[in-house]
């Protein structure tokens, strides 16, 4: 399951971005500000998987793990990454952030 991950790594982060899209898409109540809130925030945390998965250097906000750094320290941070990926993709347009 894994090796299939870093296997299909593009497929597995253009579904990602798909899914981004298409969810601030369908759920837009027509607050441009809170729908490119929402993509830029889902695609800062994609981007940290994709990274991951293809064993480049990941990068959230202001600081980085590089390819070289221990890869407990790089999988936890891939992990957080998605976790909050999927917490933004489930957060209430409505109720705000």
């Amino acid at each position: 399951m894994i090796d299939a991950l870093f296997r299909y790594r593009n497929c597995v982060a253009i579904a990602l971005l798909f899914a981004s899209v298409l969810n601030s898409v369908l759920r837009f109540n027509g607050g441009w500000g809170r729908f490119f809130l929402m993509i830029v925030v889902q695609l800062l945390f994609v981007q940290a998987v994709w990274n991951y998965l293809r064993g480049a250097r990941i990068a959230i906000g202001p600081s980085s793990l590089g390819k070289d750094a221990n890869p407990e320290w790089r999988a936890a941070l891939a992990v957080f990454s998605f976790i909050l990926y999927v917490i933004v993709f489930f957060l209430d347009f409505e109720r705000g952030l």
